[in-house]
């Protein structure tokens, strides 16, 4: 799954992890009847907040840090601090309930989403803080960092063998099993119990919707409303359903260049090369001699089948980079892997400069591949592209790293009625809009908006940033004009160097 900085990939599990960030520079709003800058917080009681400089902010806003235990079961042992920082309202007749962002991965740190949250949500933030924890193990928290050395290719598409896997386990200082969704929320409101906030709103961008979905169920008395964009309910199974989603997703590319005029004519047999590209990978990997797009050193890559089919998913995350698909795969299929291999790496830089790769593989390890049952994978996987790729890599590594405790009440009812807005993207390759219906059913009066251009994370396309603030600010979802998604649509198509057409 994913969420913030660029608009990318997040992570429900591939091995060129994601989490669909947009990284845009801030613009600062100017309130109008209130004060020209952020309003003094009042003293917190228990997380001492001083000013800071964040990366993609031009002014100051506040940081803290709060200590809680590695075990919260036992309350004893390794403490670990929470990196904590707010975005205060602009206005001094700020609302007492904040925003608190959940990002996505599992393993993307909250803070690094401030730029992004500061230029999307500045209407939210004209009358309400917002507030980015990172959870336990990403961003600044204790994270589970984890190097598993080579190069930028060395394990695209592949598991990481257990050797390297074990070195990271052994450099860390950390418990991998304890550091689950439930310990993460528990800590959360822990936070925001010590900032002096009695209701919060939580906006949650891929995995960021797992995670609210257990803080609803935890801390129900906690929560004014949620915003869940690309939802991953209990229900998706992960990485097991990547390759069903991957493969709708492909077929819906293949379907809109069909329909348009240019990319028909510049791309007649693109599903065809597709399926040739792949199949010629499968008899036999590609040495592609090149030089590499960052460093310009000389290079030589061997492609092979689960590669290239994991590059394509990861290119279908976001629709500008699904702009380039007929280019890339016509390009392979004409020998040359040069676009391929400089997309990749741009798509799984975000993953690798943003995620935490040891909390993601403890979150999947104990919370996603021990409710799968070993024998639906091949029907879940039959007929797509991914086959069973992905699932086989998390499984080999999952062996390697220590899983914690599987959740166990993943069908509990959420006490009470919490307002919620789930946002699906239409062309959406891992959470796709049967998955905001089946996250519908926990929170009953919701309301589920199917954005028809968009993929994985719509909350920063068009006019979404403007419908979910009034969202928030009314607490409840039913008068919403929302004609304005329909705006929303794929980009053109890029139809060779000089782009797409005129």
């Amino acid at each position: 799954m994913r969420s913030l900085r660029r608009a990318g990939q997040v992570a429900c599990g591939t091995v060129a992890l994601g989490a669909a960030l947009l990284a845009f520079a801030p613009s600062m709003t100017k309130a109008s009847g209130g004060s020209a800058g952020p309003a003094p917080r009042p003293a917190s009681p228990g997380i001492a907040l001083t000013a800071c400089h964040l990366d993609g902010l031009p002014e100051e806003v506040q940081c803290g840090r709060h200590e809680v235990f590695e075990d919260r079961e036992r309350r004893s042992g390794r403490a670990i601090e929470l990196h904590v920082a707010v975005l205060p309202a602009i206005r001094r007749e700020a609302r007492p309930d904040p925003v608190f962002l959940l990002a996505g991965g599992p393993g993307q740190g909250a803070i690094d989403l401030a730029g992004a949250a500061a230029r999307f949500f500045r209407e939210i933030r004209q009358r309400r803080d917002i507030v980015l924890v990172d959870l336990r193990g990403t961003g600044g928290s204790h994270p589970l960092a984890c190097d598993p050395g080579g190069d930028d290719f060395m394990w695209l598409g592949g598991a990481i063998p257990p050797a390297p896997l074990l070195r990271c386990l052994e450099a860390l200082d950390a418990d991998v099993r304890r550091y689950g969704t439930a310990a993460a929320m528990d800590d959360l409101d822990e936070v925001r119990e010590r900032l002096g906030y009695d209701r919060i709103n939580l906006w949650g961008g891929s995995y960021g919707t797992r995670a609210a979905l257990v803080y609803a169920r935890r801390h129900p008395g906690s929560l004014r409303s949620v915003v869940l964009d690309g939802a991953a309910p209990f229900g998706i199974r992960l990485p097991m359903h990547n390759a069903r989603g991957a493969q709708a997703a492909l077929d819906r590319l293949i379907e809109d260049c069909a329909a348009d005029d240019a990319c028909s004519v510049a791309y007649p047999r693109f599903r065809e090369e597709v399926e040739r590209v792949l199949a010629r990978l499968e008899a036999a990997p590609a040495r592609v001699s090149l030089r590499h797009p960052r460093t310009g050193e000389p290079r030589t890559v061997s492609i092979i089948r689960e590669f290239f089919a994991s590059g394509l998913r990861g290119f279908l995350y976001t629709p500008g980079h699904a702009a380039l698909v007929p280019l890339v795969v016509h390009a392979a299929d004409g020998g040359d892997f040069a676009p391929f291999l400089a997309l990749t790496l741009e798509v799984a830089s975000w993953s690798v400069d943003t995620m935490s790769l040891g909390l993601t593989l403890s979150m999947l390890c104990s919370e996603e591949l021990p409710r799968i049952d070993p024998p639906d994978v091949d029907a879940a996987v039959r007929g797509t592209f991914l086959r069973r790729s992905e699932y086989d890599a998390w499984s080999e590594m999952c062996r390697v790293w220590p899983g914690g405790a599987t959740p166990g009440d993943v069908d509990a009812p959420i006490p009470g009625v919490v307002p919620a807005l789930i946002l699906s993207g239409g062309l959406d390759p891992v959470t796709p809009p049967e998955w905001g219906e089946t996250m519908a059913v926990n929170f009953p009066g919701s309301r589920h908006l199917v954005v028809p251009g968009a993929a994985h994370n719509t909350s920063f396309s068009s006019c979404l940033p403007d419908l979910i603030a009034r969202f928030i600010e009314s607490g409840g979802a039913g008068d919403l004009d929302t004609t304005c998604i329909s705006e929303v649509r794929r980009p053109p198509f890029v139809l060779g160097a000089a782009g797409t057409a005129p």
